[in-house]
């Protein structure tokens, strides 16, 4: 049975696998349907949700991992969050998502809020990394993402910043278009503060390809994650 760390109740997942590509999300927590959709019925939302992170084994995450429609997961950590409704992009599956600016993302109040925008701060930094997106989420919804161990990472279009990235190369975000896929750093590039606050692990176990979902042993300066 998978770990539960959540300081108010204890997650339930909705769905038979975790990364359904086209699943998009839970529109209210713990449901997967609102009040707003069902007539004359009132949907009770799981709010103690939100923040929860599963933790799984090897075994757990791959009887969790969708056949058909996603790569198979690793074991790690997995956090219950809301994704931000005013987002100008959507989340796709392998990205990553960001944890939204105070103070609308105000872990204090239980906003526990990501974005897949990219916004490079001053200095070229960028925002805090929160996770993996394993689904195409919908704005506003809610689903987990991946924030500790092996996790499966979109990578961008080519060309990547390595002609011939190898395992264990250091993965940061795309700064170069930039987006919320993943780039290679090459192993004799100057690692800036930016940069170094871009680093999301190291690639695993495949060679990443551009386009393509290879797996990142996430680390370094990111993701961070908060518990409830």
């Amino acid at each position: 049975m998978p770990a539960n760390r959540s300081a108010n109740q204890s997650i339930q997942i909705t769905q038979k696998y975790l990364n359904t590509a086209s699943y998009a999300g839970d529109p209210t927590p713990g449901a997967v349907i609102s009040t707003a959709q069902v007539s004359g019925s009132i949907v009770q939302p799981y709010a103690g949700f939100i923040g929860g992170i599963l933790t799984l084994s090897t075994a757990q995450a791959a009887n969790l991992s969708d056949p058909v429609n996603g790569p198979l997961l690793f074991g790690g950590d997995y956090q219950y969050v809301q994704f931000y409704a005013a987002s100008s992009g959507t989340a796709a599956q392998g990205q990553i998502v960001f944890w939204l600016s105070q103070p609308t993302g105000n872990f204090q109040q239980g906003n526990f809020i990501v974005t897949p925008d990219i916004a490079l701060l001053g200095g070229g930094d960028p925002q805090q990394i929160a996770g993996i997106a394993l689904c195409n989420t919908g704005k506003g919804n809610y689903w987990f993402i991946q924030v500790a161990g092996i996790a499966e990472v979109k990578f961008k279009a080519s060309p990547l910043n390595v002609f011939s990235p190898m395992v264990e190369d250091y993965v940061s975000i795309d700064f170069n278009t930039p987006s919320a896929n993943a780039d290679v750093i090459g192993a004799n590039a100057t690692l800036t503060p930016a940069i170094l606050k871009g680093l999301i692990g190291r690639a695993w176990y495949r060679v990443p390809v551009a386009g393509q979902i290879s797996p990142v042993f996430l680390g370094v300066a990111g993701p961070t994650y908060m518990p409830s």
